[in-house]
């Protein structure tokens, strides 16, 4: 009797995983926009940016880019902003983001 009831929560168990997952996704994209925007990015080039990012990177690469965004609001400018942004300590992002940058601007795909 007990193996009858162990399919369907370890199911319950999976989903709620996924989904937790998914809303992680969700919030790392919102954060990452509205902080591009804040930094002085027109809104098209940051939704763009998101997008890219979201190809070129892992979800917790971009997690983790979403996270270290949070302190990009202490920069005086959009320029200094940037610079903070390229300070990642994660190479991958930073590679990321130079390129995405550059694709969204000028339209060509590196």
């Amino acid at each position: 009797m007990q193996h009858q009831h162990a399919a369907p929560i370890r199911a319950a168990l999976v989903l709620g995983v996924v989904l937790m997952i998914a809303g992680c996704a969700t919030a790392a994209r919102y954060t990452l926009q509205d902080r591009f925007r804040a930094i002085g990015l027109p809104a098209q080039t940051a939704d763009c940016m998101v997008d890219e990012l979201e190809q070129r990177l892992s979800s917790e690469d971009v997690q983790d880019l979403a996270r270290y965004t949070l302190q990009l609001s202490r920069a005086n400018s959009t320029l200094g902003a940037i610079r903070l942004l390229m300070g990642i300590d994660n190479p991958r992002a930073v590679a990321a983001i130079g390129r995405s940058g550059i694709s969204c601007v000028s339209g060509f795909r590196l």
